[in-house]
């Protein structure tokens, strides 16, 4: 393996190193700024062919941007951008957005050096945070082969999940052709994480990653390492004897963890459904749950409204609107309004012509 770029070198005339991220056997992640960019922060992958020599840098390179092209047409605000590619002294190098944050695994060691672990509804969220993340790359038939506690970040602005390091880039770098067509291949995936069958012939699906996903979740519920839960005699996975979770994440968990690819959740889609249905009880629009009693409100003190219903609408007046409402005339300030005052007068009338008819 070439020896590290120094600090302060500037590639292309635009990338001005700052430090180094990371290193691996595939090769190194460094700090970058960004002359094009207003000194924007990014990191510049180096990917290392696992053989040397004029005629593995060429078909790395071709490999490179096949692979890169495919990266490009991810688009997902918990995926780091695709900027560019370029090579430069006969090293391949690719660009993306830098993430402030920590990985999983730093936030781990974290919170076991003072003797806890992530909670089970911190998990949940986790898992429910990452599925739209893993649809998103399945859809374009992109699968990440290296899903760990190392290569996710919690970001520092929003607390989001992000994935980084594809598996898939890791593999261009070690797939190769000699000359003579011998194929030169590493298995990308991490031990413990990655399923049987990618470890051992290479084939990554959808429910490769949802398995490394499952080994994640544990791992953060744990706080050990997925050989510690791992039965080596049975291949059974013992981690509920370390933790004790609902049954129903559970059950989705061991799922996601079966040994044999076909009893596993086969797609994003399966998980989310099988997580709302055991994780949440009102998930299912055909179970409606009881209503709550009623504790009616003390009516010396509160205005009551039936339950289910509006407020009882006011009765309209028969009048016509925007009309004055009629004048009442007070009590007794109409003389015709008595009958027995009017019987009164017209009695004392009729006597008093009588008389004046005698007479």
């Amino acid at each position: 393996m070439q020896p590290p770029i120094a600090i302060g070198t500037l590639l292309q005339n635009r990338y001005r190193l700052l430090s180094i991220l990371g290193q691996g056997g595939f090769g190194r992640t460094y700090l970058v700024e960004d002359l094009g960019r207003f000194q924007e922060r990014c990191a510049l992958k180096e990917l290392i062919p696992v053989q040397s020599g004029a005629y593995i840098l060429e078909k790395s390179k071709e490999l490179f941007e096949r692979e890169a092209a495919i990266l490009y047409k991810i688009a997902h605000p918990q995926i780091p951008q695709f900027r560019a590619i370029f090579e430069e002294n006969q090293r391949l190098f690719l660009v993306q957005d830098y993430v402030e944050g920590m990985t999983y695994r730093e936030l781990l060691l974290d919170r076991t050096s003072t003797g806890s672990t992530f909670s089970e509804a911190e998990v949940l969220v986790f898992i429910r945070q990452m599925l739209p993340v893993l649809a998103h790359i399945h859809a374009r038939g992109i699968i990440h082969r290296d899903i760990s506690p190392e290569n996710m970040i919690r970001r520092e602005n929003d607390n989001l999940p992000v994935l980084i390091d594809f598996g898939v880039v890791k593999e261009l770098a070690t797939k190769v052709l000699s000359p003579e067509g011998t194929a030169h291949a590493t298995t990308v995936g991490k031990i413990g994480y990655a399923p049987i069958e990618q470890l051992q012939s290479g084939r990554a699906t959808a429910s490769s990653d949802l398995y490394a996903l499952a080994v994640t979740a544990i791992v953060l519920l744990t706080g050990k390492e997925p050989q510690e839960l791992l039965d080596q005699t049975t291949l059974q996975w013992n981690w509920q004897q370390r933790v004790q979770v609902s049954p129903g994440l559970a059950l989705v968990l061991n799922r996601m963890l079966n040994r044999s690819p076909g009893d596993r959740y086969q797609s994003v889609s399966e998980v989310a459904q099988a997580l709302d249905a055991q994780t949440n009880p009102y998930s299912n629009p055909q179970t409606v749950p009881p209503a709550p009693p009623v504790v009616l409100p003390n009516p010396s003190s509160i205005a009551t409204v039936a339950v289910g219903r509006g407020p009882e609408p006011v009765a309209q007046s028969s009048h016509p609107q925007n009309q004055p409402d009629p004048l009442i005339e007070p009590t007794g300030g109409n003389f015709w309004d008595n009958p027995a005052a009017a019987i009164g007068l017209l009695a004392g009338l009729v006597i008093l012509t009588c008389l004046l008819y005698t007479s």
